[in-house]
């Protein structure tokens, strides 16, 4: 479609119209830069929206200029200005010389009559009336509503004709079409800022329907039919085919291997940020056993057949050669509890692990144990979002009776920084087993 040239509109206003897919391109006029410099439109360009607003002094501005914008209308494109405050010169400058042209305000400006036989401008008057904040009464002739002026009534050298579209409650033009050649020129009250929204109106619902030349491109879609390719271009097309498809097949692979991992690796490691309860607990074995504990019993699995409280919930052992009987009663045994909570730990979390490590010595005659509690605190929040869930003095009781206390966010974090090559297997395992109190993994 025509290029279209926003004439004294803010950054903001193309921005509007080039998200919408117009062409645009913005200039300031010398009442704005406050520079005389000349003004001419791209020889491209047919669709001009201009907005008149703002006093100034420059009179002798733009009055070389008015060729260029006059050109755009004799061959067939339209040019909307919308008048706010200013003088005649800053319109007839631009788009040349109308007779009989006076800017006279109009006091009442959004009492405005449209004729209701013109489907240009009718319905921005229906719906944008109300915002009409400046309007002059621009040719001293009335009681002409609907009607045509030949412009060499006023002028014997003057060409074209006007139309009067909106009237002032005096009866006198306030909105006008004036044709030339084969375009036109249309003249419009100060909508402020729905000035954008109402040439976006235009552009989209009238302007294609009055002059649908300016919104057709030629056809020439024909030429992509590949009878008219010449053989250099049929084989970059079919090697573009051939690239596309072996790019599909990776992409499709990719996916495939994306979900494995997925599934195989990174899954049951997000269970210790978000599991609660058995898939928590199954979760944690599930990392330590990765870690090389050769070991890891599921107490509730080993008592299954006995009827006790079974209170701990894992028992951690160094190797596998021995029966666990033999090896709770002489071995180093590390006890583990494992708990979840939208909050952080209670008091009870971390009292219960030297107890139960009491109970154990006692029942194996076995001193060489370390109770851990491993918690997905706070469970509903994002881990990077997370407080430590321990209190100083439940980090503090826990160094004293040689306990470790670990987030499975931290638990989390150092499986990852494993794999990233950043820590060993062991040298977690080395600081679970050494480490009493809050336990923050170093690599």
């Amino acid at each position: 479609m025509a290029k279209i040239l926003l004439l004294d509109f803010e950054e903001k206003d193309g921005l509007s119209l080039l998200d919408k897919g117009f062409e645009v391109e913005l200039k300031r006029t010398s009442w704005k830069t406050q520079k005389t410099e000349s003004l001419a439109p791209a020889e491209d360009c047919q669709l001009v929206f201009y907005q008149i607003h703002g006093e100034s002094t420059l009179s002798e501005a733009h009055l070389g200029d008015s060729g260029g914008f006059e050109k755009i209308v004799e061959n067939g494109g339209a040019i909307v200005c919308f008048i706010g405050s200013g003088q005649e010169y800053q319109l007839t400058n631009i788009i040349g010389h109308l007779p009989n042209l006076e800017f006279h305000e109009n006091s009442t400006p959004t009492m405005i009559i449209p004729t209701i036989q013109d489907n240009l401008v009718n319905p921005i008057f229906n719906n944008y009336k109300k915002f009409i904040s400046q309007s002059f009464e621009l040719f001293p002739v009335q009681h002409y509503l609907g009607k045509a002026i030949e412009l060499r009534e006023w002028d014997p050298s003057a060409t074209g004709q006007l139309y009067v579209l909106a009237e002032s409650s005096n009866r006198f033009p306030v909105s006008v079409l004036i044709r030339k050649g084969q375009g036109f020129y249309l003249l419009l009250p100060w909508f402020g800022e729905k000035n954008i929204e109402i040439a976006e109106f235009l552009l989209s619902e009238t302007l294609p329907e009055v002059a649908p030349h300016l919104f057709s491109e030629e056809k020439t879609d024909w030429l992509d039919k590949p009878e008219f390719y010449f053989p250099d271009l049929i084989r970059i097309l079919e090697q573009k085919e051939m690239e596309t498809k072996k790019y599909q097949q990776t992409l499709q692979d990719l996916d495939e291997k994306i979900k494995k991992v997925k599934e195989k690796e990174q899954a049951p490691r997000n269970k210790l940020l978000i599991a609660q309860g058995k898939d928590l607990k199954q979760a944690v074995v599930h990392a330590l056993q990765y870690l090389g504990w050769s070991k890891v019993v599921d107490v509730d699995d080993y008592w299954k057949h006995v009827i006790r409280n079974k209170e701990e919930d894992l028992w951690l052992f160094e190797d596998d050669e021995q029966r666990i009987e033999e090896k709770i009663k002489k071995d180093a045994v590390f006890l583990v509890n494992v708990r979840s909570s939208r909050e952080g730990a209670t008091d009870e979390d971390c009292a219960v692990l030297q107890k139960y490590k009491g109970r154990r010595m006692q029942e194996f005659s076995n001193t060489n144990m370390k109770a851990l509690l491993i918690g997905n605190y706070f469970c509903k929040h994002e881990p990077s979002l997370r407080e430590i869930p321990f209190l100083p003095a439940q980090i503090e009781e826990a160094v004293k009776d040689g306990n470790g206390l670990l987030t499975t966010h931290e638990l989390f974090k150092a499986l990852k920084a494993e794999k990233e090559g950043k820590i060993k297997k062991e040298d977690i395992r080395n600081q679970i087993k050494t480490k009493a109190g809050l336990i923050k993994f170093e690599y």
